[in-house]
């Protein structure tokens, strides 16, 4: 295989976001009772060297993983709205791994897909 065809195939990370709907179940704030959202997340492939740049944090005090949310999730209908960090970090814990296992999904992180 050339670099053309690797491109081609889709082996260079194009950074055009993929739209994952996921449905997530919480207690309503109001009634308590359980309540299921669903919605629309958008998130970015990342490259090889993003991803091993973002986990490679050894020295510093933030979350990997709410780091990678935030790299890679994007909000509203269009996907303009960019999760930071702070907001990543303080995602319920529930919606947090949820959001998390869509990222992985789209950029085959984590789990069986990571193994290929």
């Amino acid at each position: 295989m050339n670099l053309k065809q690797l491109k081609a195939k889709g082996g260079i990370v194009d950074g055009q976001p993929v739209k994952k709907e996921v449905s997530w179940t919480h207690p309503d704030s109001k009634t308590g009772k359980d309540v299921t959202d669903t919605f629309t997340l958008h998130i970015r492939r990342q490259s090889f060297g993003v991803i091993e740049r973002l986990f490679a944090q050894g020295e510093s005090d933030q979350s990997r993983n709410a780091s990678y949310i935030a790299a890679s999730v994007a909000l509203g209908s269009e996907g303009s709205e960019a999760l930071s960090y702070d907001d990543a970090y303080s995602l319920e814990p529930s919606l947090g791994f949820l959001i998390l296992n869509a990222v992985n999904e789209v950029n085959g992180t984590g789990g069986a897909s990571a193994k290929n």
